[in-house]
């Protein structure tokens, strides 16, 4: 196995530390490793990770549309 290192804001380290902790890993390196083999694996085109990113940006700023609304709007 090879080591690497990288660096973090202090906010980036705490929530690492609490979604490993969270989603029951044993280590903020296995859920780095985890997290990084999904992402290698999904290999998502730059132009959708801007859209899932653009969907998030609308969502915060409630930009929504509820399903009820939709389904009568049809």
């Amino acid at each position: 196995m090879e080591t690497i290192s990288l660096k973090l804001t202090k906010e980036q380290a705490r929530r690492l530390a609490r979604a490993a902790r969270e989603e029951g890993f044993p280590s903020k390196s296995e859920f780095v490793r985890y997290a990084l083999a999904r992402a290698l694996e999904d290999r998502l085109s730059v132009e959708t990770l801007e859209e899932i990113f653009e969907s998030r940006r609308q969502i915060r700023q409630g930009k929504t549309v509820s399903l009820e609304k939709l389904t009568r709007e049809g």
